[in-house]
């Protein structure tokens, strides 16, 4: 099961969950890629906030990160766009190639980037700026390709 909890406001909570197969006692090992600071931080509390995501390894670069998918075989990648976009094409394509069921997340600056990052390997791209419920839709879609990949 995937349970996140949305604060549009103090006082104010959306509970959303998608209730998944057989193995929903099963969280999601994730990776998060972020440069150090406040964004690596504010993800890492975002999906702290998702019961069913497990954050096994947070990476301030795409080496690290791919060393890390390669040694830890998680089934989420999260990806900030603060790091260099070739960067970002350059992880995708190798996490992918390396483990092709690993599902992964983008988030970036510009959503002119959409299109060719999901051509790059990403399986869901989300707007930096958006609101978290763009983000935790996003997470939901995924649960359900990794939870029908258990199958």
């Amino acid at each position: 099961m995937l349970q996140c909890v949305l604060k549009a406001n103090p006082g104010a909570e959306l509970i959303v969950t998608i209730k998944t197969t057989r193995n929903d006692h099963q969280p999601m090992p994730t990776v998060i890629v972020s440069r150090p600071g406040i964004m690596q931080q504010s993800l890492r509390a975002s999906l702290a906030d998702c019961r069913g995501i497990d954050v096994v390894a947070t990476s301030g670069d795409g080496l690290t990160a791919w060393r890390q998918v390669a040694k830890l075989r998680p089934e989420l990648l999260v990806i900030d766009s603060n790091l260099l976009d070739q960067e970002v094409e350059a992880l995708l394509a190798a996490a992918k190639a390396e483990q092709p069921a690993l599902r992964c997340l983008v988030l970036v600056r510009s959503s002119l980037r959409t299109d060719y990052l999901l051509t790059c390997g990403a399986d869901e791209v989300v707007a930096r700026n958006g609101s978290g419920q763009d983000l935790h839709e996003a997470l939901f879609r995924l649960a359900r390709d990794i939870t029908g990949q258990r199958t």
